[in-house]
């Protein structure tokens, strides 16, 4: 599963931002260049391939920076994350999604995903075969 972090980084702007490929250990996924991609299409925020360290993530939860964090991969599309332990810590991570039980924008994610998926959005990854 490949991590996501949404939030307003320290330059104050909003921003997703996930660990990039070229560490090697992430998994270059389908669903995670889907939502690099399609979040990159949206232009309305950074999103940014960087390392994040966890007292980076630490200090801007203490700072209330973080809007959502979830993680991604086939099986689950998205998933919400709503707490992080470190060291011996638990920082908070908002869901404010309709349900309460994931983000608003890992339910945008997985809605526009599922939409072009199910052919109910266009987009030139969906091709209708008759």
């Amino acid at each position: 599963m490949n991590l996501f972090i949404h939030w307003i980084n320290e330059q104050g702007e909003q921003e997703l931002i996930t660990p990039p490929l070229t560490r090697g250990d992430i998994l270059p996924g389908i669903t995670r260049d889907s939502i690099l991609t399609l979040t990159r299409e949206w232009n309305e925020f950074q999103v940014t391939e960087a390392n994040i360290n966890m007292k980076q993530l630490q200090k801007a939860s203490k700072e209330d920076r973080v809007l959502e964090i979830f993680g991604s991969g086939t099986a689950a599309v998205v998933s919400p994350v709503s707490t992080i332990n470190y060291m011996d810590e638990d920082l908070a991570i908002p869901l404010t999604g309709t349900d309460g039980k994931a983000g608003q924008l890992a339910e945008r994610i997985w809605k526009d995903l599922a939409d072009i998926q199910y052919g109910r959005r266009d987009h030139p990854w969906s091709v209708i075969v008759d």
